[in-house]
C-alpha cells in the first residue's frame, strides 16, 4: 500500500529533527560557514574528525555535479560532503567516484515498533565517558583509517558533543572491564542512540540488544516521542535494528576526498 500524504509528511518531520539533533550533536562544528552550495562545518580543535569538518548540503539542482560540490569542498578546505537529500546523493554518486572520492551511505532508523528481538537491559551500566575510551580505541584499532591521532580526535569529540547535548554512556562489563558500549544524546524530546559496539570476542551475547534496549527505555523516561539511530545502510546491523522495532526514516550520501 502506497503511504499517504499525511505518512509523508510525518516521516519528513521526523527526519528533519533526526537531522537536527545530529547537526547539534553528533556532527557538530565549532563554527560554520556560509556556502553557495550549502554550509561548511568546521572544528579546528578537530581537524582530523571528518564528521566535524564538512561541507553539508541538500537538495540541489540538477545541474549541480559532483565536480561542483568537490570544488567547493576544495575552496572550503573541507575534507568530507555530506548530502543529506537521499535524491541528490544517489544522483552525484557516480560523480564522486569518478573524481575518486570514497562513499559511505548511512541509513537514519527510528524507533516505531516493540521490539521483536529480547535483551537484557539489566546487563547494562550507565558510566562515565571516561570509562568507554579503552574499549572504544580497541575497537577502532582494526581500522585501516585509525591512526593514533585520529582515535584521540574521536574520543575528544565526545566532550564536545556533550557540552551540545545531553549526552549519556551505557555499558556492559565482563570482569569489571567494558567489553560493549554506546551513548545516548538526547535534545529536548528527541533523542539518538549512537556508537554501538561490542568488542569482536564478545559478539553473539546479545549484549548490542540489551544496550539500544536500556538506551530506549531511558529515552522514554526523559519524554522523548522520537528516537532514532543511524546505521550502516551496507552493513548487517540495520537488520538488527530492524528487530529491535526500528523502520527506515531516511538516507544520505557522505562523500570522502581521496588520501
Amino acid at each position: 500500500m502506497e503511504p499517504s500524504p499525511a505518512a509523508d509528511r510525518f516521516v519528513s518531520q521526523d527526519l528533519r529533527r533526526a537531522y537536527e539533533v545530529i547537526a547539534r550533536g553528533d556532527m557538530r562544528g565549532a563554527r560554520t560557514e556560509v556556502s553557495r552550495l550549502g554550509l561548511g562545518v568546521f572544528d579546528d580543535e578537530l581537524p582530523l574528525r571528518y564528521d566535524s569538518n564538512y561541507l553539508l548540503v541538500d537538495e540541489l539542482p540538477g545541474a549541480v555535479s559532483a565536480e561542483d560540490l568537490v570544488e567547493e569542498a576544495a575552496r572550503l578546505d573541507r575534507p568530507a560532503i555530506m548530502v543529506r537529500d537521499e535524491r541528490t546523493g544517489e544522483r552525484l554518486v557516480p560523480g564522486f567516484e569518478q573524481l575518486g572520492w570514497r562513499i559511505h551511505r548511512g541509513l537514519v532508523m527510528a524507533h516505531r515498533r516493540p521490539p521483536e528481538r529480547t535483551g537484557n537491559p539489566g546487563l547494562v551500566e550507565e558510566v562515565g565517558e571516561a570509562a568507554l575510551r579503552p574499549a572504544r580505541r580497541e575497537e577502532l584499532a582494526g581500522q585501516p583509517w585509525a591512526r593514533p591521532a585520529v582515535v584521540e580526535q574521536l574520543l575528544q569529540a565526545k566532550l564536545a558533543i556533550a557540552g551540545a547535548v545531553e549526552a549519556r554512556f551505557f555499558a556492559v562489563l565482563v570482569d569489571g572491564q567494558v567489553v560493549s558500549y554506546g551513548d545516548l544524546y538526547r535534545d529536548g524530546r528527541t533523542a539518538q542512540i549512537e556508537d554501538v559496539a561490542t568488542l569482536e570476542e564478545h559478539r553473539g551475547r546479545g549484549y548490542a540488544s540489551a544496550l539500544v534496549l536500556r538506551a530506549l527505555k531511558e529515552a522514554g523516561q526523559a519524554g522523548c516521542d522520537l528516537v532514532f539511530l543511524v546505521a550502516d545502510a551496507e552493513d548487517w546491523p540495520k537488520e538488527l535494528y530492524r528487530r529491535l522495532g526500528f523502520d527506515d526514516l531516511g538516507r544520505y550520501v557522505k562523500a570522502f576526498r581521496p588520501g
